[in-house]
C-alpha cells in the first residue's frame, strides 16, 4: 500500500534551480498562466489534466528552501517534485542522461568538524527537525512507496530506449565537488548516486509540512574533477523533465491508498 495519496483538486509543485530544467515540461503545460509567488517564477496550469504550478527557486538550498516556502503558504500543494539536473558518481554505474530517484537525501554540509580531517562530519548535537518520533539532523529519509512508485513508471516509459535508471541516496552540497578524490571520499561515506544542491532543503520542507515528498534528476555530468566539455545539460534537461511528465501523466492509473 502506498504511503502516497493524491488530493486532484489540489496542485503539484514541480521544482527546479533555473527555468532550463523545467522548459520542456513549460512546453507542455495546459493552459498556462505565469505568474510570481515570493519573487518567484512560476507557471501554473496542467499537465495532462492535472493541476501543477512549475516553479524555478533558484540554485541552492537558500533559494531553493525561500522558493518552496513562499510557494507553499500561498497554495498547499498536494506533492512536491523537485527535479532537474545533477552530478553523478561514478560507483553507482549512472552515466550522463541517466535518471536517479532518490531514497534519502544527506546534507553533507550540516554536522561538527572531525578530528580526523579526511573523515565526513561529526553528527549535529541537536535535531534540525522532529518528525514522528525521528530526531533529523542532517539525513532525511524519502517515501520509498512514492519513490518505487515513479521507479515502475519511469522504467516502462524507458523501457526500450537504453536509459539508465536507479533508486539510490542523493547528497546535497553548498560546494560542488571538483576533485576526484573528493568525489571517492564523499561516495566512500554516503554511498550516494548523485549530487545537487538543492534536494535537502526541499526534503525538509515536504517533512516540515506533512507533505509527499519525490526527487527526479537526470545526469548531467559525473561528479569529480571539472570538465564542462563532457557534460550534456540540454540532454539532462530533457530527459529528467520527460521523466517527471511520465509519472504525472501515469499518476491516475495507479491504484493508491
Amino acid at each position: 500500500m502506498l504511503l502516497f495519496q493524491p488530493i486532484m483538486h489540489n496542485h503539484i509543485i514541480i521544482a527546479a534551480a533555473v527555468y532550463n530544467e523545467l522548459s520542456v515540461l513549460i512546453d507542455r503545460v495546459e493552459k498556462p498562466v505565469v505568474s510570481k509567488v515570493g519573487g518567484r517564477k512560476i507557471v501554473s496550469g496542467y499537465i495532462e489534466g492535472k493541476p501543477v504550478k512549475l516553479l524555478v527557486t533558484g540554485p541552492g538550498l537558500v533559494n531553493a528552501v525561500q522558493a518552496l516556502t513562499a510557494a507553499i503558504e500561498d497554495s498547499r500543494p498536494s506533492l512536491i517534485i523537485q527535479t532537474g539536473c545533477a552530478g553523478a558518481f561514478k560507483e553507482s554505474g549512472l552515466k550522463i542522461g541517466d535518471i536517479g530517484i532518490a531514497t534519502e537525501e544527506i546534507d553533507v554540509n550540516l554536522g561538527i568538524e572531525p578530528e580526523n580531517v579526511d573523515g565526513p562530519l561529526n553528527e549535529l548535537p541537536f535535531s534540525l527537525l522532529n518528525s514522528h518520533g525521528l530526531d533529523i539532523k542532517n539525513r532525511y529519509r524519502l517515501d520509498h512507496e512514492l519513490a518505487n512508485l515513479a521507479f515502475k513508471v519511469i522504467k516502462k516509459e524507458y523501457a526500450d530506449k537504453n536509459i539508465g535508471l536507479i533508486k539510490g541516496v542523493f547528497i546535497t552540497v553548498s560546494t560542488i565537488t571538483a576533485t576526484d578524490m573528493r568525489a571517492e571520499k564523499l561516495y566512500k561515506h554516503f554511498k550516494s548516486c548523485m549530487e545537487g544542491m538543492e534536494g535537502s532543503g526541499a526534503a525538509h520542507l515536504a517533512i516540515h509540512y506533512n507533505l509527499p515528498f519525490l526527487e527526479i534528476r537526470s545526469v548531467s555530468n559525473m561528479v569529480g574533477k571539472r570538465d564542462p566539455g563532457a557534460w550534456d545539460l540540454v540532454l539532462a534537461f530533457e530527459r529528467g523533465a520527460m521523466a517527471v511528465f511520465a509519472f504525472v501523466r501515469d499518476l491516475d492509473q495507479n491504484i493508491l491508498r
